[in-house]
C-alpha cells in the first residue's frame, strides 16, 4: 500500500464510518514487528495530558478491531505506522493498555500523524510528504 498524506486534525474528530455496535470510528491498520498486519478502531478521539512542567501531550487511542480479532498491537510494535484505508497516516503506535488482571493489550496509544508533521516541517522546513516521484 502507498501512503498517501495524513489525516486531517479537523477529519480526525468526525469519524465517517460506523462499527458493529453502531459508534462512529476509523478503520486504521498497522503491520508491526510482533503482532504482524492487524486492524484497529479508531473513535476519533484525542487525549490531552499534561505532565509537571506543563509539556501537553495529544494521543489517539486505538481499540482491537472486535473480540475475534485479537489485540491491535503488542510489546515490539512501538514505531509502527497506522494508516486508514486510503494509505493516509493517522499516527505512530508508542504504546498500549492491558485491562485490569488482563495481559493482552485493549487500547493502543499513537501521536497523531499531523502533530508529527508540524514537529518535522518546524525543524524541516522543505520536508516534502506529498511527493510521488523520487
Amino acid at each position: 500500500m502507498r501512503i498517501r498524506g495524513v489525516v486531517a486534525k479537523e477529519k480526525l474528530a468526525n469519524p465517517d464510518t460506523l462499527d458493529s455496535e453502531g459508534q462512529p470510528c476509523f478503520v486504521v491498520m498497522k503491520d508491526g514487528c510482533s503482532t504482524g498486519l492487524t486492524l484497529g478502531r479508531s473513535a476519533g478521539l484525542e487525549s490531552y495530558l499534561c505532565d509537571e512542567n506543563g509539556v501537553r501531550s495529544i494521543e489517539l487511542a486505538i481499540y482491537n478491531y472486535d473480540k475475534q480479532s485479537g489485540p491491535f498491537s503488542a510489546k515490539g510494535d512501538s514505531g509502527s505506522l497506522i494508516v486508514n484505508a486510503k494509505g493516509e497516516m493517522v499516527g505512530l503506535l508508542h504504546s498500549g493498555k492491558a485491562k485490569a488482571g488482563m495481559t493482552a493489550i485493549y487500547v493502543t496509544y499513537a501521536t497523531p500523524a499531523w502533530r508529527l508533521l508540524e514537529w518535522i516541517k518546524a525543524v524541516y522546513p522543505n520536508a516534502d510528504f506529498t511527493r510521488e516521484i523520487w
